[in-house]
């Protein structure tokens, strides 16, 4: 009986060991994800402080420039649609004939029609 009673106990603590060894390693796993998130958090804290900067010194900027009220448009809706009309179609007008210009001027020779 001494020696069943010997070997169970050996069997004992070698489940005993192979769980310390379990819980350990758990552990070991757990500190290591826990240090990585740690750092990942250290250095988003440090890009929102870095962010917080810029925009601080942008709007400080913007302040500094300040708004120029003489520059807003007024909105078209608020506009005679007949003026606005108007002045679209002059707008287009005036942008293709500078955008037929530049097309003429940047034309190999041989590509030009002959009258112009």
């Amino acid at each position: 009986m001494d020696a069943t009673k010997g070997s169970d106990g050996m069997r004992v603590l070698v489940w005993i060991l192979v769980w310390v060894v379990l819980i350990v390693l758990g552990a070991l796993y757990i500190w290591s994800k826990g240090r990585v998130t740690w750092r990942q958090t250290k250095a988003l804290g440090s890009e929102i402080a870095e962010a917080s900067e810029r925009l601080g010194a942008v709007q400080a900027q913007v302040d500094r420039l300040g708004e120029s009220t003489d520059a807003i448009q007024k909105l078209a809706v608020f506009e005679d649609p007949g003026r606005v009309r108007a002045e679209r179609q002059t707008t287009r007008r005036t942008l293709q004939e500078e955008r037929r210009a530049r097309r003429n001027r940047n034309l190999p020779t041989w590509a030009r029609h002959v009258d112009s």
